[in-house]
């Protein structure tokens, strides 16, 4: 059966703990096809993978005479995967000695590797990626300060194991619709249309004015009548040093050959004199500077006038003054309902003629985050023109901007991350991502957001790269609070521990089962699993560990004592505990169970999946299941029962692999929660892997996991597929052993794994489009679940 991508590159990395530099030698001399390999795949293949026989489809006689890795590539690493796992040859038959073995790993990792590292070098391409659901909403939190939840979004699909990958992460007519409602509910929110900064106006009526002359009166109309010379005060209280408009509203009474004189004073200094003719409803305005505090406010009568007895009519009567109020304006003061988000975006106001100005600096500022790099004058030009139309449309300029930053929400330009190949390169060339593309490209993978403001400043000034500032800054993100969401994607897509609500419990058989537990267990796994993180632990100590993250509920299900309430706590479980590491927590055991038993071969294969990297490749069309062979004797245990899957040769291959490592979980019940019988069955939970290698119950399970190195390769390719967002293919298997190597003398500690990965060549690099490499078969969609 030809082997497909999904199934060729995970047994590509399977061989990491054997690829060796092609200089690997046998005693005094290098190891050679026709002198060392070509007579043990004689002795111990040749005789069913031959022109005539070809078992498997596959026939190694011309292999044996000339390699070609070019062309052969799948073939050698399918005799790898089978011989490094134990399946072949069969049991049946003559067995290599384990020397002959490794011989034959050794010298075909050396051979791929020189061929892949040395010469042909190739850091791989990333599609083009659209922001998926989780990075959408963590984008918007960082660049408006909005917590929007796309609860209506379309799932995003998987591939690879994961919702980041480029290839799948398509952008349908329907989440384009869902996209621009979004960016119209998320500017709402932004920026509010009724945050306007507006100019406090303070009313002081003229019967509040105080005169020491009792002939100066206030009014029944409510105004304040002067009718011999001197002023009338109050106190206002002026809240800052400031620029104020005051408007006084005020008439008088004729008489002689002046009209009535009325000053406005603060604190004895004129402000203003008007002449007031008798003409009522007129309103004075002056501006003046004045100091913060309480301050006395006059209005001053300067040229009373009484003449009863003159025989001129001109110039007989009485000069009076009124005033009704005077009003002060304060300078405008930013409203208090205003969100932090729209302090952000309009850190100012326009004056009238400023509008497109204002616009272009903060739209400026707002796209070079938006867009997460340089932005071009056109660019934001371009994007300012929605101001000036909603301003043409007799719009606000709070709308004009509510506009333009929904169009840019709605742009390729945020919605994709790009990486676009300057004209100068050509297809099939190799070049070095910028500093911005690498700020987003490490942002992404540990935040599921934008670059923040330190990483955009060190991009612009092309420092990200130098003086091991990749490193600073990874170990800087992984403390911050953001990289929660590290954990809760990359963990609970890589352990699969999201799947936990879709299993559903069937309270016939487990009657005591509560379903609010699946939360407590979800949290345990992300806790420890971000433990691990923080105190920059030995990534093999999420296979096995001492401690866990527990609050009563579940403490009590594990039948752990001493842990009370409803808070998570960090607790070191009891000495011969079975629950140290993911494998024996109960999300991970509740996800890969049914509703009613365990399931062996679903926990062996996530074993094989998850934590080796090995998958097994999908089982033949035409097998039924179990219970459509024959009856089942309910009076076996499951595991008796499953012995069937063995008896088959169509089946036998994979299941020895699989169910072992199932079995060895069975003391672990569907729920999760602890048993030593099975009924009224003893659970035996011994195992043996095709290798050979035997192991008793989880912890010897967990020990034999944790000891080899198929775990941290598994982890490494894992990762660097999370980081990348597409999946590895067989170039890659030199940056996921130069990984592995790196970490060694760290301890293998989780650092270490995260600095490897933002410092090697596939993600700090890439390849343009191009043809095909030689050998490289078009990518299937086999990746894609």
């Amino acid at each position: 059966m030809p082997l497909d991508l999904t199934r060729r590159h995970s047994v590509s990395m399977s061989l990491l703990g054997f690829w060796m530099l092609a200089g690997t030698s046998i005693g005094a001399g290098p190891v050679t096809l026709q002198e060392h390999i070509k007579p043990v795949l004689k002795e111990f293949c040749y005789d069913c993978h031959n022109a005539k026989k070809q078992k498997g489809d596959l026939n190694l006689e011309p292999i044996g005479d000339n390699p070609n890795l070019a062309e052969n590539r799948v073939v050698w690493e399918k005799i790898a995967e089978l011989i490094e796992s134990g399946e072949m040859p069969p049991e049946k038959k003559p067995q290599p000695a384990d020397e002959q073995r490794d011989l034959l790993l050794n010298y075909i990792g050396g051979q791929l590797s020189q061929f892949d590292c040395k010469l042909n070098p190739n850091p791989g391409r990333v599609t083009l990626r659209r922001l998926n659901r989780e990075e959408y909403r963590n984008t918007i939190r960082d660049l408006l300060n909005v917590d929007f939840l796309p609860e209506d979004f379309p799932n995003d699909e998987v591939g690879y194991g994961f919702d980041n990958i480029g290839d799948v992460l398509s952008l349908s007519p329907m989440l384009m619709e869902k996209f621009v409602a979004a960016a119209d509910e998320i500017v709402k929110k932004a920026i509010r249309l009724d945050a306007v900064p507006v100019p406090v106006l303070h009313l002081v009526r003229g019967e509040k004015f105080v005169s020491p002359s009792e002939s100066n009166r206030p009014l029944e109309n409510r105004g304040f009548g002067l009718y011999v010379d001197g002023e009338a005060t109050t106190d206002f209280e002026f809240p800052k040093k400031a620029e104020y408009v005051f408007r006084v509203r005020a008439y008088g009474e004729q008489a002689g050959s002046e009209a009535p004189k009325l000053a406005l004073r603060v604190n004895n200094r004129d402000l203003a004199v008007f002449e007031v003719p008798n003409e009522k409803g007129k309103i004075y305005e002056v501006r003046a500077a004045i100091d913060a505090g309480t301050q006395k406010v006059a209005i001053g009568f300067l040229n009373n006038y009484n003449n009863a007895n003159s025989a001129d009519d001109k110039l007989r009567g009485d000069r009076n003054l009124f005033v009704d109020y005077v009003e002060i304006e304060a300078p405008p003061f930013e409203p208090t309902n205003v969100p932090e988000s729209h302090r952000r975006l309009v850190p100012r106001m326009p004056q009238a003629g400023q509008e497109h100005q204002v616009a272009t600096e903060i739209l400026s500022g707002f796209l070079r985050r938006a867009y997460r790099r340089p932005v071009s004058e056109a660019e934001v030009e371009r994007v300012t023109r929605f101001v000036d139309m909603a301003l043409a449309e007799k719009g606000t300029f709070l709308e004009g901007l509510q506009v333009a930053i929904q169009a840019t929400l709605c742009s390729p330009n945020f919605l994709y991350r790009w990486e676009l190949d300057p004209q100068e390169i050509k297809p099939g060339d190799t070049r070095d991502l910028n500093d911005f593309e690498v700020a987003s490209r490490l942002s992404y993978f540990l935040w599921s957001s934008m670059p923040d403001a330190e990483l955009s400043a060190l991009a612009q000034k092309g420092e990200l790269r130098r003086e091991g500032n990749l490193e600073k800054q990874a170990a800087r993100m992984l403390k911050d609070g953001k990289a929660r969401a590290f954990v809760n994607s990359f963990a609970g897509q890589w352990l699969q521990i999201r799947n936990i609500w879709e299993v559903s419990i069937d309270p016939n058989t487990f009657p005591k089962w509560d379903d609010s537990l699946k939360g407590a267990m979800k949290e345990e796994t992300e806790l420890f699993f971000q433990a691990i993180v923080q105190e920059d632990r030995d990534v093999r100590d999420l296979v096995g560990a001492d401690f866990s993250f527990l609050n009563e509920k579940l403490a009590r299900f594990y039948g752990i004592d001493g842990v009370k309430g409803d808070h998570f706590q960090r607790v070191t479980l009891p000495k011969g505990s079975p629950r140290g590491g993911v494998i024996t927590q109960a999300s991970v055991l509740l996800s890969t169970s049914t509703p009613t038993r365990t399931a062996p071969v679903i926990r062996g294969k996530w074993i094989l999946e998850q934590i080796l990297g090995t998958p097994p490749p999908a089982p033949p069309a035409d097998v039924p299941p179990l219970t459509e062979q024959k009856a089942v004797n309910q009076t076996a245990t499951l595991r008796q029962r499953m012995e069937e899957h063995v008896a088959r040769d169509e089946c036998a291959s994979c299941h020895k692999r699989m169910d072992p490592l199932g079995f060895a979980l069975e003391n672990f019940d569907a729920t999760g929660a602890w048993r030593d019988t099975d009924g009224k069955f003893s659970i035996d939970a011994s195992a043996k892997l095709p290798g050979g290698k035997a192991f008793n119950g989880a912890g010897e399970l967990k020990a034999v996991l944790k000891d080899g190195k198929q775990f941290v390769n598994n982890l490494t390719e894992k990762m660097l597929t999370y980081a990348l967002g597409r999946g590895l293919d067989y170039y890659d298997r030199c940056a996921v052993q130069a990984v592995v190597k790196s970490m060694e003398p760290k301890g293998n500690k989780f650092s270490a794994l995260v600095a490897g990965i933002v410092t090697s060549e596939p993600f700090l690099k890439r390849k343009s489009d191009m043809a095909p490499t030689p050998g490289e078969q078009p990518k299937s969609v086999a990746g894609v679940q």
